[in-house]
């Protein structure tokens, strides 16, 4: 008998991953995964066994920010993987309990085409931004269990609608692993480029950014695996440093820039200021209480749409800058020199996401729902 965890896209793989390995920890069952969108690498790193992987498609899984994302994905095989998705849930046999972690098109996915029960954690919507749609709670009804959304507001919502929701928590305040790195720097900025193929262009413009901050020197920068940072240092005309804390420094008057691989938790732990084109990571940051400064970025992920769409998930946790490069360097100063102000910002982060914990209190529940103790 196993559990099966689904989830549709990189940051929900991290997320899913998370309650997968603390699942692992509390029952003899095996765990094991299907990520739709890519080779689903946190599962390999959470030790989780996965059942199927295929090649990223162009949008990395952004269908949904445009009609060129959507054609690209087509053009690339979607509908092909997601008829062999469906084979591979078709063949599975003595699933206990399917875990959705993503969007409703998930949960339909697996409902379709496998028979058993499923809890669906809803990661794709929030009442702060856009309520779910009178489809997905048609969805939620008649396929899943029970649903555990990212915030409260959200499951209040779920219940009025006649959905079985509970608020357990938001499985992003997990996903956060520092390694103990103590940079010894006085009030570093943190960077959070994103972990897509735009990073790189978005690099290039930060490393525009900061020359034209006044205040902070030190600047700590979360590079994924995924980036090849060889290549990058070919793309600018800082120069380069002694490397330190395990980290590429870079350099261009008093200002400082590490390149770190590995060392997000320490670093969005360390700053007390983020500037940030990223999705999940961005969230994170906020939760921590750390105010995040945003713009339009140069790809294809921070968009106007995405970047006031997160500014409304994340209210003055966010100051969105719309303007050039001197406009954000002057944005990155202001909080800088208002201790006060970033504080505030920083309670309306902690208050959106939530505290810590929601995997353990998530994997409670389940078991309790496979030992058939509770179904709510």
């Amino acid at each position: 008998m196993s559990i099966l965890v689904v989830s549709n896209g990189h940051g929900e793989d991290a997320l899913a991953a998370v309650l997968a390995k603390e699942l692992k920890e509390h029952t003899d069952l095996e765990i094991i995964a299907l990520p739709l969108v890519g080779e689903g690498k946190a599962y390999i790193d959470a030790g989780i066994k996965r059942i199927h992987t295929q090649e990223n498609l162009p949008s990395g899984g952004f269908v949904y920010l445009g009609i060129k994302n959507l054609w690209q994905d087509i053009s690339s095989g979607l509908f092909k993987q997601i008829r062999e998705q469906e084979k591979v849930l078709r063949r599975l046999k003595g699933v206990k309990l399917a875990i959705c972690v993503g969007d409703t098109y998930n949960l339909f996915l697996v409902s379709k085409n496998l028979k058993t029960e499923i809890v669906f954690v809803p990661t794709a919507k929030s009442n702060y931004i856009n309520p779910h749609s009178f489809l997905d709670i048609m969805i939620m009804k008649k396929r899943a269990l029970v649903a555990l959304p990212r915030d409260e507001v959200t499951a209040i919502d779920l219940r009025k609608r006649k959905v079985k929701a509970n608020y357990l928590g938001n499985l992003m305040m997990d996903a956060i692993y520092p390694k103990g790195i103590d940079f010894g720097l006085d009030k570093p900025i943190g960077v959070l480029p994103g972990s897509r193929q735009d990073a790189l262009d978005t690099m290039l413009v930060i490393l525009k950014i900061i020359p034209k901050t006044k205040v902070r020197d030190h600047y700590l920068v979360a590079i994924t695996s995924g980036v090849d940072l060889d290549r990058f240092n070919a793309m600018h005309d800082w120069d380069r440093d002694s490397a330190e804390f395990a980290c590429s420094v870079l350099k261009k008057g008093s200002k400082r820039v590490y390149l770190c691989q590995g060392l997000f938790g320490d670093i969005i732990n360390q700053a007390d200021i983020m500037i940030g084109l990223s999705g999940t990571a961005n969230e994170q940051a906020a939760g921590l209480g750390k105010p995040v400064v945003t713009f339009v970025g140069p790809g294809s992920q921070f968009t106007p749409y995405f970047a006031k769409k997160q500014k409304k998930l994340l209210g003055d946790a966010v100051l969105f800058v719309e303007g050039d490069t001197e406009d954000v360097a002057k944005a990155v100063d202001h909080l800088s020199l208002q201790p006060r102000e970033c504080r505030k910002r920083g309670e309306v982060g902690k208050e959106r996401m939530g505290k810590p914990g929601a995997a353990k209190k998530m994997s409670e529940l389940i078991l309790d729902i496979i030992n058939k103790e509770v179904i709510s």
